[in-house]
């Protein structure tokens, strides 16, 4: 049994030796031990033998027991190993890091070379054990990771160093470029590399025609100049003698009116168009002369309709700009000039290529542009402005390319400034020009754009241009062309569908209450006379107006259908305007004259229809292109021809607010002397009613279209909707409803509808009719 002990315990250390070795080792473990040998006597003889012990085993008092070579023998094991004690012998492992050729373990050896270690290179055994952009270092047992050259150690990553920004050694006139881990040097535009050193190239000595016919090229440090030779001067880029500008004009006055603004136009282009080959003499006009001359021609400025005033007058703006670059360019100097009213300025400004920033400053705008990028490839760096405040009125309406609606309405709220180079392409700067200009309108909660004009458009366009910063005094914007600028405001658009449903519905009620009223005072027996005449013309013109607005307003499609339901609705309006007057007229002569006496009704209707019939004819034959507009179908703007309305409504207004206070200070010294014993409540309700009611009958609610013409706020244009819709049931409730006798009589027609009888009129009604119509009517008849 001791045998197979020793041989189990071997098995043992044989199976957790396997545990512990790599795969390619082969484990040698020592023979079995025998215990010493004191009990095998032959014949079961006493003897006396000495012990005899297995390698590995010593005796001791007769028993063999473990040698612990791995204490005993320092030395059993190589360098770079360590000794690992077993049962009858031991085994050297090697260290972490090393390795053995064939065998990594064994028990027992007794060559010593044999139990050599030899380091592991983990570097070849694992190219990426680092990770990128490292560097493996094998050392003895183990290994290093270091950063290469052009690579520092951030956060265990190797990041790449750039040169370019921190040190290198590109030197004078080289251009460096990063790469990773290192840098290149390459020359800048205009040097050459010659023995590692950027020289510059003479452009000039290369290229003697570079610079074209007639100029001089001087070398610059990576670049050249070109100048005008002398005798020579430089106009869009070119070298050209000096130049004579054309006295001939072609004389407009003979040819017919509606070409003679592009007749006068044309001969502005041409008097300070320049020609300049075969010159010997210069006639410089000043640029103050071509300023008070612009300024004529605005003047003058005439168009047939809004196409031919828009494309006139982008015509103006492109054929202006050349000529006041052009006479910049031959005065080689910075200019600034405003003519006599200060409605046009010229600003130029010059300076180099490498001058850093170009600025011109004007009255109500100031531009800045690189200087590199003003100058181009030329030497000279030229920026000028013309900066316009007397041309809004030719530019008005113009609509916005961008738009989606072409119903959008914009309002020009700044100058209007046509900004040039010296060079002739300016559609693409290398770095935006910025234009700051100054407004005239408060921005609060509007919508603004930076806009150019666009000639082939005949339209505001806001391509390429951006608004940077602004507030409610100047606005700044970025562009990347130059042309004429400018700043919109986009307008409210009260033209909504609620407008529009509130007019609806206020003229059908106004209709309907307008029928009831013709209708009572055509069969009411109780209202007779002069007023009950004003009364149902006035109501026969508000019929009419409100049926045609109602269904031609937005007739604008056909131009002749539109103009015709422009003149009516004027000439119905106007009518019922008059006979308002009218209406206002008669209530003072019946409170305030002595006789009774009443106006006649052939002068009724010559006032009420001749005279507004006399101002529409006459509107007609002066401006008939004033009746109708591209949105609805009444007077327009332009030329100020709504006045044509305005004026005489402002007069009737007038004239009638004077009655008005006549006739209540007269109705007030007439009710305190009739019914003295009347109250003070009383006597101050009765005059408020009446002149609420007197107030609104005259027109006095027309007051806020006027409020709406000048300042358009949400409240006025209500306003004026909802009153000026509603005025049919205002006459209505005034004149009928609340007249005592009109509502009986209503009372009686309906219970005689009701019994399908013919109304029954008493002795009462009879006789105060015939008082009427003999007597006049008092101040009770008048329903007051």
């Amino acid at each position: 049994m001791p045998r197979y002990g020793n041989i189990g315990i071997c098995l043992l250390t044989l199976f957790i030796n396997g545990l512990i070795a790599q795969t390619n080792t082969t484990l040698i473990c020592p023979i079995g031990t025998l215990p010493p040998n004191t009990t095998n006597c032959p014949n079961n003889e006493n003897c006396t033998k000495t012990p005899s012990c297995n390698p590995g085993y010593k005796e001791v008092n007769g028993v063999c027991i473990d040698i612990v070579e791995c204490s005993t023998k320092a030395d059993v094991c190589e360098a770079h190993t360590y000794c690992r004690n077993t049962q009858g012998g031991y085994y050297c492992q090697c260290e972490k890091g090393f390795q053995k050729d064939n065998v990594t373990e064994f028990c027992p050896s007794k060559n010593k070379a044999e139990n050599k270690c030899t380091d592991i290179d983990e570097c070849r055994n694992s190219p990426d054990i680092c990770g990128s952009n490292f560097t493996c270092i094998n050392t003895r047992g183990s290994y290093n990771c270091t950063c290469p050259k052009g690579f520092r150690n951030i956060s265990n990553t190797c990041a790449d160093i750039d040169e370019c920004s921190e040190k290198h050694f590109c030197g004078s006139n080289f251009i460096c470029t990063n790469t990773p881990g290192s840098y290149n040097c390459v020359c800048a535009n205009g040097f050459t590399n010659i023995s590692n050193t950027c020289a510059d190239i003479d452009e000039c000595r290369n290229s003697p025609d570079i610079c074209g016919s007639n100029s001089v090229c001087t070398n610059t440090p990576g670049s050249y100049k070109c100048t005008c030779a002398k005798g020579f001067t430089n106009i869009s880029n070119t070298c050209a003698v000096k130049c004579k500008y054309k006295d001939s004009r072609e004389d407009c006055a003979a040819i017919d009116k509606p070409l003679q603004f592009q007749c006068k136009l044309n001969n502005f282009r041409e008097k300070y168009k320049p020609f300049c080959t075969n010159v010997t003499s210069q006639n410089d006009p000043s640029l103050m002369e071509l300023l008070e001359g612009l300024d004529n021609l605005i003047d003058e400025f005439s168009y047939e309709n809004d196409a031919d005033r828009l494309q006139k007058a982008g015509q103006l703006l492109k054929q202006v700009e050349p000529s006041v670059q052009i006479m910049a360019l031959l005065s080689q100097k910075a200019l600034s000039y405003r003519n006599q009213r200060e409605t046009i300025s010229i600003q130029v400004s010059l300076g180099s290529s490498d001058g850093g920033t170009l600025s011109v400053q004007g009255k109500n705008s100031a531009i800045n542009l690189d200087s590199k990028t003003a100058a181009g490839n030329t030497g000279l760096a030229l920026l000028g402005s013309i900066e316009y405040t007397n041309i809004s009125h030719i530019l008005e309406g113009a609509d916005l390319l961008e738009s989606e609606s072409n119903k959008t309405r914009m309002k020009l709220i700044s100058p209007v400034v046509s900004v040039f180079l010296g060079i002739s392409n300016t559609s693409s700067l290398q770095e935006p020009v910025s234009i700051r200009m100054n407004v005239t309108a408060e921005q609060a909660s509007r919508n603004l754009t930076c806009v150019f004009w666009s000639v082939s458009d005949n339209r505001w366009s806001s391509n390429g241009c951006v608004i940077v910063k602004g507030d409610n005094t100047e606005i700044t914007c970025n562009c990347t062309h130059l042309t004429s600028f400018a700043i919109l405001m986009l307008l409210e658009d009260y033209e909504s569908w609620t407008l529009t449903l509130i007019t609806q519905i206020g003229l059908s009620i106004s209709i309907f209450c307008l029928v009831l009223a013709i209708i009572t005072f055509c069969f009411s027996r109780s209202l007779r006379g002069t007023r009950n005449t004003i009364h149902t013309h006035l109501c026969i013109s508000l019929f009419f107006a409100n049926c045609i607005f109602l269904l031609g307003i937005t007739a604008y499609n056909s131009k002749v259908a539109c103009r015709i339901v422009a003149g009516l609705l004027h000439a119905f309006y106007l009518c019922s305007f008059c006979w308002m007057s009218l209406e206002g007229l008669e209530l003072y002569r019946m409170l305030v004259t002595v006789f009774k006496t009443h106006l006649k009704k052939i002068y009724l209707l010559a006032v009420g229809y001749g005279t507004p019939a006399v101002i529409v004819t006459i509107s007609a034959a002066i401006y008939y292109e004033g009746y109708g507009t591209d949105k609805y179908c009444w007077l327009s703007r332009e030329k100020g021809f709504i006045w044509a309305f305005m004026g005489p409504v402002c007069v009737i207004i007038l004239v009638n607010c004077g009655i008005f206070i006549l006739t209540v200070w007269k109705l007030a010294e007439k009710m305190s002397s009739i019914s003295p014993e009347q109250g003070k409540l009383k006597r101050i309700r009765t005059l408020t009613i009446t002149s609420v009611a007197q107030l609104c009958i005259l027109g006095t609610c027309w007051a806020f279209g006027f409020f709406m013409f000048s300042t358009a706020t949400p409240f006025f244009v209500y306003a004026f909707t909802i009153l000026n819709t509603l005025q049919g049931l205002q006459i209505f409730c005034l004149h009928c409803l609340m007249h005592k006798k009109v509502r009986a009589e209503y009372k009686m027609w309906l219970c005689a509808l009701v019994h399908f009888k013919a109304p029954v009129y008493s002795e009462f009604s009879n006789t105060s009719n015939t008082h009427t119509n003999t007597k006049g009517k008092t101040s009770k008849e008048s329903g007051l």
